[in-house]
Parts: structure tokens; sequence; C-alpha cells
């Protein structure tokens, strides 16, 4: 089993769900199932559903769900859609648009008008840059302390 992309994708878990909670959603996202989506990553996948078995996020309990489609998006809080090209994730973050999603990549070039936070891979170290100005689009209010921690923010 080739470790490194189970600790890279460790890694992206523990941030998304510290994203997930410096996030806030309106109201009606605030009951039920808190809903996290993963288009292509499997490793990532697995790792959320292990973690989040024992803990919710902002005491909603969460529920992981993969998509192979576009046409499979609904409602959901975060999205992580890995893909190596802006064409492979357009569509799911344009269906993701028409709901409250965070939407989250790992793809270059995509952050000016995609993906609300994109992971940037430096070396072993993962870190991450925000377009704050497409979060509050989507109806969601940001914490600060994760703006400082970005290595690029859009407003």
């Amino acid at each position: 089993m080739n470790t490194s992309v189970n600790t890279r994708a460790k890694m992206k878990g523990i941030f998304m769900l510290k994203f997930a909670q410096s996030t806030e959603w309106p109201a009606e996202y605030k009951q039920g199932e808190f809903v996290i989506a993963v288009i292509n990553d499997d490793d990532l996948a697995k790792t959320l559903e292990m973690t989040t078995k024992t803990k919710g996020v902002n005491s909603q309990p969460v529920k992981v769900k993969r998509y192979t489609s576009s046409a499979e998006v609904e409602k959901c809080h975060v999205m992580y859609i890995g893909g190596k090209s802006a064409g492979e994730i357009e569509p799911f973050a344009k269906k993701a648009n028409n709901y409250n999603t965070l939407i989250i990549t790992e793809t270059p070039g995509v952050i000016d008008r995609t993906s609300c936070i994109n992971f940037v891979v430096s070396g072993s170290l993962i870190k991450y840059e925000m377009n704050t100005k497409l979060m509050k689009d989507q109806g969601l209010v940001v914490s600060n302390s994760l703006e400082k921690l970005a290595l690029k923010v859009i407003k």
C-alpha cells in the first residue's frame, strides 16, 4: 500500500474538517447531516469516513458522499473536487454553485474563479490558498484565522 497517498489524504482530511469548523453556513444548513462530497479521491473519502464516524462538524453528524458525475451533485456543505485540469473540475463546481457549498480543489490556476479553497503541495507540505469573494458569493462566512494561514487570499 502506498502510504504517502494515505498520509496526504489524512492531512487533506484534517485540513478539510478544520475548514468546515471555521466556516459558517446559512441557517438552513445548520440542521441534519453535515454533507461532505468527494470527487476523484477515494483515499480522501475513506479517510473522512473513518475520521468522522465518531465526531461531527458543528454538532451535526457527518455524511461523506462520493460523486462520479456532476449530474449526481446535490446540496452539500463541502465538496472536494480532485482533478488535474479546470475542465475536470468546472462541471462539478458549476452544479455546486446552486448550493451554499465550500468548494475545495487541488489544481493549479482554479482559485481565481472556481474554487473557494485550493490545496497547494510544496514538497511534503500541504498548504492552501483561499478565495473569500467566492465564499461570500456562496453565502459562507469564514474565520479570519483561516485567512491568516493561507498562502494567498483573493478578496
